[in-house]
């Protein structure tokens, strides 16, 4: 992971107010802890509060400001009310990380409505209505950055199953349509990551013939740790992406390459 010497660098983080939903564990979790070393006071939002409180003793023992909220970004009804909680903590929220996600194991002749539900309930509905909280405040005021989790799997098809990918798509289209209708007061981009070695992936990855294929299919030859993910996510929040906006940035070890 980027040192704490090399995230502290990173122009206008310092001083920034950060929400990174997904918080708890992963790809999220690294993320938090990332803006957090790079100056930002971190609001982080996610399903365990015992995670959380976790997160929170790392982040305070590193010199961080945090504020933990324990919700579920399914709960779609619930969302203004704690994004509201997060916007008071410090009088606003200048960038949004969307590292929430699930994703499931069936087949496409296998996958139930409740699964697909589930998953697009989640990955992409509360998404959406998170946006639209965030968004209204960041319009009325100053503006601000978002940055959408995506993946791999929403722009090749890369061994995971339909609904996944087919969530992740639409997340990566529905960011690139915001970013178009919200310019120039927010930037929205995407970080689409490759295969990472995290909870989510780990009982897929131990298998050792999908190792193996995933291996063959990225030239750098090994799949990614959570915190090789910071580094893009923070580009993209920092003004080092000032021109960028509705673009998605594919981090996948060379597979699309």
């Amino acid at each position: 992971m980027l040192d704490k010497k090399t995230l502290g660098q990173y122009p206008g983080m310092s001083g920034m107010n950060a929400l990174v939903v997904g918080s708890s564990r992963g790809i999220g979790r690294s993320i938090a802890v990332g803006l957090a070393n790079a100056g930002a006071a971190v609001v982080g939002v996610a399903r365990s509060s015992d995670a959380l409180d976790e997160l929170d003793d790392e982040i305070r023992e590193g010199g961080g400001q945090f504020l933990g909220l324990t919700q579920d970004l399914g709960e779609a009804d619930a969302i203004d009310e704690w994004v509201d909680e997060a916007w008071r903590w410090r009088g606003s929220i200048d960038c949004l990380v969307n590292a929430a996600g699930v994703t499931n194991r069936s087949t496409a002749l296998e996958v139930t409505t409740a699964e697909w539900d589930q998953l697009f309930d989640l990955n992409l509905r509360g998404a959406f209505f998170l946006m639209q909280a965030l968004g209204k405040r960041m319009l009325a005021s100053d503006g601000g950055t978002i940055v959408n989790i995506a993946s791999l799997s929403g722009v090749v098809s890369d061994g995971a199953q339909a609904v996944y990918s087919a969530s992740k798509a639409a997340m990566i289209r529905m960011t690139s349509v915001l970013a178009n209708q919200w310019a120039p007061q927010i930037r929205l981009n995407c970080v689409s990551p490759g295969w990472v070695e995290t909870e989510m992936t780990s009982n897929f990855l131990a298998v050792d013939s999908n190792r193996s294929a995933i291996l063959e299919c990225t030239p750098l030859q090994r799949v990614a740790a959570p915190t090789e993910m910071v580094g893009s996510v923070l580009f993209l929040l920092s003004d080092m992406s000032s021109f960028m906006t509705g673009q998605n940035l594919v981090v996948d070890g060379g597979w699309t390459s």
